[in-house]
């Protein structure tokens, strides 16, 4: 079974299901603003970051929350991230810190040498430009010492040795960093949503190479999710700038999603898709070890495709009316 779960105020919505058999759980968690969310289905664990209130765990698959690391991270929580292979639970704060826990958030540790880059005094959040933070992170399969941490805004940094050291942004690479992925099947391949376009490396992050070719005037990039079974098949959802990628409400707001193979230029993807006006940024995400298959959500529903992003199905269930009309900031899945 594939479950979804994703972040609206302060409740966690969970997608579940498999073909035309879905359900959909609200999940109030009493904090009014969660901006990030992790989940392991095996342990029916779930991590939620608030922007203000800190750390969260459930070990009911939502029906109570704790609060963890209290005495070790910033309040303001802003990505979460599972490793893949060990478990090992990486949580990004505003200001920019990227903390780890090795057993569920029990003790913690900081991967300290995050400030000791040259870029640190760059580093800037437009809308609060006095602070920063850690949009997302991303991990190694294949080699559990490589790290990444994306600053919005800053670039994505870089570890090969567990957070002992970070070597600093690349060119070619998106300083606006909104989602970085790492090819579950090769750790040299990484792919980068950013508020300037798109960008991918071949060579574990030594190297980047900027690609928008086709995007037109839909440049503001917000997440990325390539074919797991396809190393060349990847989907990217943007918007013509922050003003129209995240609040329903606003008359400008829309969103596109296109694809790519190889070396062609981005294609729109329309066919199952709801009308882009009026849409938010969808949240593109895929399982490690089922290829050809990709999930997006929006404030307009759960969408499913089978055939590597081609074409697109509604999954069968029915958001509230305050999630078709409020922000997603956060969404994850399992299997």
């Amino acid at each position: 079974m594939t479950s979804i779960y994703f972040t609206s105020g302060s409740k966690i919505f969970r997608v579940s299901g498999r073909e035309q058999d879905w359900s959909i759980k609200e999940i109030e968690t009493g904090y009014d603003d969660v901006r990030a969310v992790a989940a392991d289905e095996l342990s029916e664990t779930i991590y939620i970051g608030t922007f203000d209130d800190g750390l969260f765990r459930s070990r009911d698959n939502g029906e109570s929350f704790e609060a963890v690391g209290e005495d070790a991270l910033p309040k303001r929580i802003m990505s979460l991230h599972i490793s893949p292979v060990s478990k090992r639970l990486y949580v990004g704060t505003e200001p920019s810190e990227l903390h780890y826990s090795a057993d569920d958030g029990e003790t913690w540790a900081e991967m300290t040498a995050l400030q000791d880059l040259p870029s640190k005094s760059e580093w800037s959040f437009p809308p609060r430009p006095d602070t920063h933070h850690v949009k997302d992170i991303a991990s190694g399969i294949m080699d559990e010492s490589f790290v990444l941490a994306g600053i919005e805004l800053g670039g994505i940094m870089r570890s090969i040795d567990n957070g002992e050291s970070f070597e600093d942004r690349k060119d070619g690479s998106q300083f606006d960093v909104h989602n970085v992925i790492i090819h579950p099947d090769d750790d040299n391949l990484l792919y980068e949503a950013g508020g300037g376009g798109y960008a991918w490396s071949d060579d574990k992050g030594e190297s980047w190479q900027t690609d928008n070719e086709g995007l037109g005037d839909f440049t503001y990039l917000v997440h990325v999710a390539a074919d797991p079974g396809d190393k060349d098949t990847v989907l990217v959802s943007g918007a013509r700038g922050p003003a129209s990628a995240y609040m329903p409400e606003r008359e400008k707001t829309e969103m596109k999603i296109f694809r790519k193979q190889k070396d062609e230029p981005w294609q729109k993807v329309t066919e199952g898709l709801p009308d882009g006006k009026g849409t938010i940024v969808t949240h593109l995400l895929t399982s490690s070890d089922v290829p050809s298959v990709f999930y997006g959500v929006n404030n307009k529903g759960v969408y499913h495709s089978v055939d590597r992003g081609k074409t697109w199905m509604k999954v069968p269930v029915d958001f509230p009316a305050e999630v078709t009309k409020n922000k997603i900031n956060s969404a994850c899945l399992t299997n």
